[in-house]
Protein backbone atom coordinates (compact mmCIF):
# COMPACT_ATOMS: atom_id res chain seq x y z
CA UNK A 1 0.00 0.00 0.00
CA UNK A 2 1.63 3.39 -1.40
CA UNK A 3 1.25 6.45 1.12
CA UNK A 4 -0.75 4.43 3.80
CA UNK A 5 -1.22 6.79 7.21
CA UNK A 6 -1.09 4.34 10.45
CA UNK A 7 -1.92 5.24 13.38
CA UNK A 8 -0.17 3.42 16.59
CA UNK A 9 -1.08 3.33 20.08
CA UNK A 10 0.34 1.70 23.14
CA UNK A 11 -2.63 0.60 25.55
CA UNK A 12 -1.50 -0.09 28.84
CA UNK A 13 -2.76 -3.63 29.94
CA UNK A 14 -1.60 -4.73 33.55
CA UNK A 15 -1.92 -2.48 36.27
CA UNK A 16 0.12 -0.45 37.41
CA UNK A 17 -0.25 1.48 41.19
CA UNK A 18 0.30 5.43 39.71
CA UNK A 19 -2.63 4.99 36.83
CA UNK A 20 -6.01 4.70 37.45
CA UNK A 21 -6.91 1.57 35.27
CA UNK A 22 -5.57 -1.23 32.51
CA UNK A 23 -7.80 -1.52 30.01
CA UNK A 24 -5.76 -1.55 27.25
CA UNK A 25 -4.55 -4.54 24.43
CA UNK A 26 -1.00 -3.86 23.82
CA UNK A 27 -0.44 -2.10 20.65
CA UNK A 28 -3.76 -1.05 18.69
CA UNK A 29 -2.90 -0.40 14.94
CA UNK A 30 -5.50 1.93 12.68
CA UNK A 31 -5.61 3.32 8.92
CA UNK A 32 -6.36 6.75 9.30
CA UNK A 33 -7.55 9.03 6.20
CA UNK A 34 -6.35 12.13 6.03
CA UNK A 35 -9.12 13.61 4.23
CA UNK A 36 -11.68 12.84 6.63
CA UNK A 37 -10.03 12.41 10.03
CA UNK A 38 -11.23 8.88 10.33
CA UNK A 39 -9.76 6.02 11.75
CA UNK A 40 -10.19 2.31 10.71
CA UNK A 41 -9.33 -0.72 13.37
CA UNK A 42 -6.33 -2.88 11.37
CA UNK A 43 -5.01 -5.00 14.48
CA UNK A 44 -3.95 -5.48 18.32
CA UNK A 45 -0.78 -6.85 19.33
CA UNK A 46 -0.91 -8.16 22.84
CA UNK A 47 2.02 -10.06 23.67
CA UNK A 48 3.83 -6.87 24.36
CA UNK A 49 3.15 -5.94 27.95
CA UNK A 50 2.64 -2.28 29.44
CA UNK A 51 4.06 -1.03 26.04
CA UNK A 52 3.50 3.10 27.39
CA UNK A 53 5.61 4.64 24.74
CA UNK A 54 6.36 3.83 21.17
CA UNK A 55 8.40 5.27 18.58
CA UNK A 56 8.30 4.54 14.38
CA UNK A 57 11.13 4.30 11.88
CA UNK A 58 9.38 4.60 8.48
CA UNK A 59 12.12 4.15 6.33
CA UNK A 60 13.02 0.32 8.00
CA UNK A 61 9.46 -0.25 8.56
CA UNK A 62 10.05 -0.90 12.02
CA UNK A 63 8.37 -0.12 15.73
CA UNK A 64 10.15 0.20 19.11
CA UNK A 65 7.44 -0.30 22.42
CA UNK A 66 9.05 0.39 25.96
CA UNK A 67 6.92 -1.71 28.84
CA UNK A 68 6.44 0.62 31.36
CA UNK A 69 6.40 -2.36 34.76
CA UNK A 70 5.83 -1.43 38.36
CA UNK A 71 8.01 -3.18 41.27
CA UNK A 72 10.52 -3.94 38.81
CA UNK A 73 13.34 -3.08 38.51
CA UNK A 74 14.39 -3.84 35.03
CA UNK A 75 12.05 -2.80 31.62
CA UNK A 76 12.11 -4.35 28.77
CA UNK A 77 12.45 -2.65 24.97
CA UNK A 78 11.05 -4.43 22.20
CA UNK A 79 11.41 -4.30 18.21
CA UNK A 80 8.58 -4.80 15.80
CA UNK A 81 8.44 -4.60 11.29
CA UNK A 82 5.59 -3.60 10.48
CA UNK A 83 3.57 -4.37 7.55
CA UNK A 84 2.37 -1.08 6.31
CA UNK A 85 -0.74 -2.84 3.82
CA UNK A 86 -2.48 -5.16 6.76
CA UNK A 87 -0.89 -2.89 9.75
CA UNK A 88 0.37 -5.80 11.66
CA UNK A 89 3.40 -6.04 13.68
CA UNK A 90 5.88 -8.68 14.16
CA UNK A 91 8.35 -8.71 16.68
CA UNK A 92 12.03 -9.14 15.40
CA UNK A 93 14.84 -10.50 17.51
CA UNK A 94 14.74 -10.73 21.19
CA UNK A 95 13.28 -7.95 23.89
CA UNK A 96 16.16 -6.22 25.77
CA UNK A 97 16.07 -5.13 29.05
CA UNK A 98 16.13 -1.47 29.88
CA UNK A 99 18.47 -1.77 32.58
CA UNK A 100 16.47 0.53 34.88
CA UNK A 101 13.01 0.75 36.21
CA UNK A 102 9.39 2.82 34.82
CA UNK A 103 11.16 2.83 31.39
CA UNK A 104 8.48 6.03 30.16
CA UNK A 105 10.11 7.23 26.80
CA UNK A 106 12.07 5.98 23.65
CA UNK A 107 13.53 7.46 20.72
CA UNK A 108 15.38 6.25 17.96
CA UNK A 109 18.47 8.78 16.74
CA UNK A 110 17.35 10.34 13.52
CA UNK A 111 18.83 8.18 10.92
CA UNK A 112 17.33 4.80 11.99
CA UNK A 113 20.49 3.59 13.11
CA UNK A 114 20.24 3.14 17.28
CA UNK A 115 17.67 3.16 19.94
CA UNK A 116 17.59 5.29 22.97
CA UNK A 117 15.61 4.98 26.21
CA UNK A 118 14.93 6.98 29.52
CA UNK A 119 14.23 4.71 32.53
CA UNK A 120 11.80 6.92 35.38
CA UNK A 121 12.55 4.92 37.91
CA UNK A 122 10.53 4.16 40.84
CA UNK A 123 10.79 6.62 43.73
CA UNK A 124 13.30 4.56 45.44
CA UNK A 125 17.00 5.42 46.26
CA UNK A 126 19.48 3.25 45.54
CA UNK A 127 17.64 0.89 43.42
CA UNK A 128 19.77 -1.55 40.76
CA UNK A 129 20.65 -1.51 38.40
CA UNK A 130 19.27 2.04 38.26
CA UNK A 131 20.55 3.09 34.83
CA UNK A 132 18.79 6.31 33.84
CA UNK A 133 19.83 6.61 29.89
CA UNK A 134 20.45 3.59 27.99
CA UNK A 135 21.36 3.03 24.11
CA UNK A 136 21.12 0.19 22.19
CA UNK A 137 22.46 -0.21 18.44
CA UNK A 138 20.00 -1.52 15.85
CA UNK A 139 21.08 -4.55 13.61
CA UNK A 140 20.59 -4.63 9.88
CA UNK A 141 17.24 -6.53 10.52
CA UNK A 142 15.88 -4.14 12.91
CA UNK A 143 16.73 -5.86 15.71
CA UNK A 144 18.04 -4.30 18.78
CA UNK A 145 21.51 -5.70 20.47
CA UNK A 146 21.58 -5.73 24.50
CA UNK A 147 22.36 -2.12 25.96
CA UNK A 148 26.19 -0.36 24.66
CA UNK A 149 25.83 2.29 26.83
CA UNK A 150 24.25 3.07 29.78
CA UNK A 151 24.06 6.25 32.71
CA UNK A 152 22.80 7.22 35.87
CA UNK A 153 21.79 10.67 37.05
CA UNK A 154 22.56 12.03 40.69
CA UNK A 155 20.49 14.96 42.59
CA UNK A 156 16.96 15.52 43.50
CA UNK A 157 14.30 18.24 43.51
CA UNK A 158 12.53 20.36 46.16
CA UNK A 159 8.73 17.96 45.58
CA UNK A 160 9.77 15.10 48.43
CA UNK A 161 7.15 13.48 46.56
CA UNK A 162 8.03 13.58 43.50
CA UNK A 163 11.80 14.24 42.82
CA UNK A 164 13.72 12.37 45.73
CA UNK A 165 15.56 10.70 43.02
CA UNK A 166 16.32 11.59 39.40
CA UNK A 167 13.30 10.87 36.47
CA UNK A 168 14.72 10.98 33.19
CA UNK A 169 11.30 11.35 31.10
CA UNK A 170 12.54 11.86 27.47
CA UNK A 171 15.04 11.08 25.18
CA UNK A 172 15.24 13.29 22.43
CA UNK A 173 18.13 13.22 19.22
CA UNK A 174 19.24 16.92 18.16
CA UNK A 175 18.24 18.13 14.34
CA UNK A 176 21.74 17.35 13.10
CA UNK A 177 21.98 14.24 14.93
CA UNK A 178 25.03 14.74 17.11
CA UNK A 179 23.44 15.17 20.58
CA UNK A 180 20.69 13.60 22.76
CA UNK A 181 18.66 16.40 25.78
CA UNK A 182 17.10 14.39 28.46
CA UNK A 183 14.78 16.27 30.50
CA UNK A 184 14.96 15.18 34.04
CA UNK A 185 11.77 15.39 36.12
CA UNK A 186 13.52 14.26 39.64
CA UNK A 187 15.93 16.93 39.27
CA UNK A 188 14.81 19.84 37.15
CA UNK A 189 17.72 19.17 35.12
CA UNK A 190 18.10 19.02 30.80
CA UNK A 191 21.14 16.67 30.05
CA UNK A 192 23.45 16.54 26.90
CA UNK A 193 24.52 13.56 26.09
CA UNK A 194 27.07 13.54 23.10
CA UNK A 195 25.70 10.68 20.22
CA UNK A 196 27.46 8.16 18.23
CA UNK A 197 24.83 6.99 16.32
CA UNK A 198 26.77 4.36 14.11
CA UNK A 199 27.94 2.18 17.30
CA UNK A 200 24.41 3.73 19.06
CA UNK A 201 26.88 5.05 22.06
CA UNK A 202 25.98 7.91 24.14
CA UNK A 203 28.24 9.66 26.00
CA UNK A 204 27.31 13.21 28.50
CA UNK A 205 29.16 15.76 27.77
CA UNK A 206 31.63 17.59 29.71
CA UNK A 207 28.98 20.65 29.63
CA UNK A 208 26.69 21.75 32.60
CA UNK A 209 23.14 20.45 32.44
CA UNK A 210 20.45 23.24 32.00
CA UNK A 211 18.91 24.27 35.66
CA UNK A 212 15.49 24.70 35.45
CA UNK A 213 13.36 26.39 38.35
CA UNK A 214 13.24 24.07 41.26
CA UNK A 215 10.24 22.41 41.48
CA UNK A 216 9.26 22.59 37.80
CA UNK A 217 9.52 18.76 36.66
CA UNK A 218 10.68 18.95 32.72
CA UNK A 219 9.40 16.09 31.31
CA UNK A 220 9.30 16.17 27.64
CA UNK A 221 10.90 18.18 25.01
CA UNK A 222 10.87 19.09 21.61
CA UNK A 223 13.01 21.04 19.13
CA UNK A 224 11.89 24.28 16.55
CA UNK A 225 12.23 23.02 12.82
CA UNK A 226 14.80 25.66 12.76
CA UNK A 227 17.08 23.80 15.05
CA UNK A 228 18.12 26.60 16.82
CA UNK A 229 15.45 26.81 19.22
CA UNK A 230 13.25 24.06 21.83
CA UNK A 231 10.50 23.97 23.89
CA UNK A 232 9.85 22.17 27.30
CA UNK A 233 7.02 21.08 29.30
CA UNK A 234 7.11 21.20 33.11
CA UNK A 235 4.61 18.43 34.81
CA UNK A 236 4.63 20.03 37.98
CA UNK A 237 4.68 23.39 37.65
CA UNK A 238 2.54 23.54 34.41
CA UNK A 239 4.99 25.90 32.91
CA UNK A 240 5.97 25.82 28.63
CA UNK A 241 9.54 27.10 28.35
CA UNK A 242 11.13 28.60 24.72
CA UNK A 243 14.78 27.40 24.81
CA UNK A 244 17.83 28.69 22.67
CA UNK A 245 19.89 26.12 21.15
CA UNK A 246 23.33 25.83 20.28
CA UNK A 247 24.22 23.17 17.85
CA UNK A 248 27.89 23.75 18.33
CA UNK A 249 28.40 22.17 22.09
CA UNK A 250 24.29 20.79 22.27
CA UNK A 251 23.97 23.19 25.24
CA UNK A 252 20.36 24.97 26.13
CA UNK A 253 19.63 28.44 27.38
CA UNK A 254 16.23 29.64 29.05
CA UNK A 255 14.61 32.12 26.89
CA UNK A 256 11.04 32.27 27.97
CA UNK A 257 8.81 30.67 30.77
CA UNK A 258 5.15 30.95 30.29
CA UNK A 259 2.41 29.90 32.51
CA UNK A 260 0.47 27.27 30.12
CA UNK A 261 -2.68 27.24 31.97
CA UNK A 262 -5.09 29.74 33.05
CA UNK A 263 -4.27 31.09 36.44
CA UNK A 264 -8.16 29.53 37.51
CA UNK A 265 -7.19 25.97 35.62
CA UNK A 266 -7.91 22.80 38.28
CA UNK A 267 -5.15 20.98 39.46
CA UNK A 268 -3.06 19.53 36.83
CA UNK A 269 0.04 18.14 35.09
CA UNK A 270 1.12 18.77 31.98
CA UNK A 271 1.93 15.62 29.57
CA UNK A 272 2.72 15.51 26.20
CA UNK A 273 4.71 18.30 23.60
CA UNK A 274 4.64 18.95 20.18
CA UNK A 275 5.30 22.03 17.46
CA UNK A 276 3.72 22.22 13.96
CA UNK A 277 5.88 21.58 11.09
CA UNK A 278 6.05 24.81 10.04
CA UNK A 279 7.04 26.19 13.45
CA UNK A 280 4.25 28.81 14.01
CA UNK A 281 2.29 27.13 16.95
CA UNK A 282 3.38 24.71 19.94
CA UNK A 283 0.76 22.29 21.40
CA UNK A 284 0.63 21.15 25.10
CA UNK A 285 -1.71 18.83 26.77
CA UNK A 286 -2.29 18.93 30.47
CA UNK A 287 -3.91 15.89 32.22
CA UNK A 288 -6.91 17.58 35.35
CA UNK A 289 -7.55 20.43 33.39
CA UNK A 290 -7.93 17.59 30.27
CA UNK A 291 -7.12 20.15 27.63
CA UNK A 292 -5.10 20.59 24.40
CA UNK A 293 -3.71 24.17 24.33
CA UNK A 294 -2.48 25.93 21.65
CA UNK A 295 0.34 28.83 21.63
CA UNK A 296 1.67 31.11 18.44
CA UNK A 297 4.85 30.86 18.42
CA UNK A 298 7.30 34.27 17.27
CA UNK A 299 8.49 34.21 13.59
CA UNK A 300 11.36 36.12 15.11
CA UNK A 301 12.80 34.71 18.24
CA UNK A 302 10.27 31.78 18.85
CA UNK A 303 8.70 32.56 22.02
CA UNK A 304 5.36 31.69 22.85
CA UNK A 305 2.16 34.56 22.65
CA UNK A 306 -1.02 33.93 23.66
CA UNK A 307 -2.93 30.80 24.40
CA UNK A 308 -6.08 28.95 22.90
CA UNK A 309 -7.77 26.24 25.29
CA UNK A 310 -9.58 23.37 23.91
CA UNK A 311 -10.72 20.49 25.44
CA UNK A 312 -8.97 16.68 25.02
CA UNK A 313 -12.19 14.99 24.38
CA UNK A 314 -11.55 13.03 27.49
CA UNK A 315 -9.89 11.97 30.29
CA UNK A 316 -6.19 12.73 31.27
CA UNK A 317 -4.66 13.71 27.89
CA UNK A 318 -1.48 12.09 28.25
CA UNK A 319 -0.22 11.76 24.90
CA UNK A 320 -0.53 13.25 21.11
CA UNK A 321 0.07 13.46 17.49
CA UNK A 322 0.16 15.55 14.79
CA UNK A 323 -0.57 13.36 11.49
CA UNK A 324 1.94 13.59 8.57
CA UNK A 325 -0.67 15.88 6.34
CA UNK A 326 -0.65 18.49 9.72
CA UNK A 327 -3.93 18.59 8.98
CA UNK A 328 -5.56 16.66 12.34
CA UNK A 329 -4.34 15.56 15.73
CA UNK A 330 -4.97 12.78 17.35
CA UNK A 331 -5.28 12.72 21.51
CA UNK A 332 -5.02 10.09 23.56
CA UNK A 333 -7.15 10.32 26.53
CA UNK A 334 -5.79 7.66 28.80
CA UNK A 335 -8.61 7.57 31.64
CA UNK A 336 -11.90 7.51 28.83
CA UNK A 337 -10.33 4.87 26.63
CA UNK A 338 -10.82 6.86 23.60
CA UNK A 339 -8.48 7.97 20.80
CA UNK A 340 -9.90 11.42 19.14
CA UNK A 341 -9.22 12.62 15.67
CA UNK A 342 -9.47 16.57 15.88
CA UNK A 343 -9.54 18.50 12.13
CA UNK A 344 -7.37 21.72 13.32
CA UNK A 345 -7.96 25.39 11.83
CA UNK A 346 -5.56 26.51 9.19
CA UNK A 347 -4.80 29.92 10.33
CA UNK A 348 -5.25 29.44 14.26
CA UNK A 349 -3.70 26.32 14.06
CA UNK A 350 -6.09 25.29 17.04
CA UNK A 351 -8.53 22.09 17.14
CA UNK A 352 -11.77 23.25 15.66
CA UNK A 353 -13.37 20.06 14.83
CA UNK A 354 -13.76 16.80 16.05
CA UNK A 355 -13.40 14.38 13.30
CA UNK A 356 -13.79 10.84 14.84
CA UNK A 357 -13.34 8.83 18.28
CA UNK A 358 -12.47 5.05 18.77
CA UNK A 359 -12.64 3.37 21.36
CA UNK A 360 -8.78 2.06 22.77
CA UNK A 361 -8.41 0.69 26.20
CA UNK A 362 -5.72 2.93 28.70
CA UNK A 363 -4.23 4.54 25.55
CA UNK A 364 -0.95 5.89 26.22
CA UNK A 365 0.78 6.62 23.41
CA UNK A 366 -0.22 7.69 19.94
CA UNK A 367 2.25 7.99 17.19
CA UNK A 368 1.01 8.57 12.83
CA UNK A 369 3.11 7.67 10.24
CA UNK A 370 2.75 7.93 6.72
CA UNK A 371 4.56 5.10 4.82
CA UNK A 372 6.17 5.70 1.26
Amino acid sequence: MTGATLVFVGGLNQDVPHFDAAHGKGISVFAFDEQTGKLTWLSDTTAVPNPTYLTVVPGRRMLYATSEMYGREEGWISAFRIDPASGTLSEVGSRQSTRGSLSAHCNTDREGRCAMVANYSHETVGELPGKHVVSFALQPDGSLTPAVSEAVHTGKGPRADRQGVPHPHCVMPSPDNRFVLVPDLGTDQIVTYRLDAASGRLERTQHEALQMAPGSGPRHLAFHPDGTKAYVINELSNTVCALGYDAAHGTLRLLQTFDGLAADAPLSYGAGLLVSADGRFLYATFRGDDSVMTYALDSRDGTLSGATRHASGGKTPRSFAMTPSGAFMLVANQDSDVLVSWRLDPVSGAPVEQADTVAVGTPMCVQAVTFA
